[in-house]
């Protein structure tokens, strides 16, 4: 594919975000406050919903009220840190896995190894420090279905 029709793909695949863009039910798992508290802030603004998590057990508490309250909305996508305190991140993203769900899932690690096996699942990852513009692309390309895998 020359470089043209790379440019114009890519071009088509953003208005089509563009178009389809709503907003997201976003489950935010952090132990560091003010992290967590300026992912919530810029997310929300964005006009997305976000619950916030800030160790393992009230993720799975989160995650847990999706399965058994009647209505309750299920998230469209999950930001976890590989380091939360209770239950690691990658735990989580297998755990979802093996039980088929398929929710987007972007994990937050510097560690390779783990980063390798969270992309095998089809997560997208980030390594910190990284900026606003670079959660909002990841938000994009974990909600885009045709996305391509991040390196």
């Amino acid at each position: 594919m020359n470089h043209a029709t790379q440019s114009h793909h890519s071009v088509a695949r953003e208005l089509r975000l563009i178009e389809q863009e709503t907003s997201l039910r976003i489950l935010i798992a952090e132990d560091d406050g003010e992290m967590r508290r300026l992912l919530a802030l810029v997310l929300r603004r964005d006009g997305h919903q976000v619950v916030e998590a800030r160790d393992g057990g009230e993720l799975l508490e989160a995650l847990a009220w999706t399965l058994i309250e009647p209505g309750r909305q299920d998230f469209d996508l999950i930001i976890c840190e590989q380091s939360l305190p209770g239950v690691p991140g990658l735990t989580v993203l297998e755990g979802l896995r093996a039980r088929d769900r398929t929710i987007p899932f972007i994990l937050i690690t510097r560690n390779g190894g783990i980063a390798a096996r969270a992309r095998r699942l089809d997560a997208f990852v980030l390594d910190r420090p990284f900026d606003v513009q670079a959660i909002r692309n990841a938000i994009r390309q974990s909600a885009d279905p045709v996305r391509p895998a991040n390196d």
